[in-house]
């Protein structure tokens, strides 16, 4: 386990409450990483991606820089224009959708 992975969980066993939307939060985040990993890997800058892609360089940076409800449209996106795979995971966490939850599942991206 490395030392921030240390730290989280120690965080997270002290203040659980502070925590609870950690895991979710970090995965949308790392989603936005992943994708500009991606496209940085394939030798793009971001004013390269947005012309092949046809997007505003604006909206790709938000995207990459916060990543939250990625459309599996943009993420096709990404692969068609890097030309380099790419792996959607969605697992389900194991509770049921319940009334003012968004989701009952993680989805990651790895680098294929």
């Amino acid at each position: 386990m490395s030392d921030i992975e240390k730290f989280i969980s120690e965080r997270k066993t002290r203040s659980p409450q502070a925590w609870a939307k950690f895991d979710d939060n970090y995965r949308k985040f790392a989603i936005g990483m992943l994708l500009a990993e991606h496209r940085e890997k394939s030798g793009l800058t971001l004013s390269q991606f947005a012309k092949r892609v046809k997007m505003q360089k604006t909206a790709l940076s938000r995207l990459e820089n916060h990543g939250e409800d990625v459309r599996l449209s943009t993420i096709t996106r990404y692969v068609e224009a890097t030309g380099r795979s790419l792996q959607l995971n969605i697992v389900p966490n194991g509770q049921r959708r319940s009334p003012g939850r968004k989701l009952s599942a993680s989805v990651e991206l790895v680098s294929a």
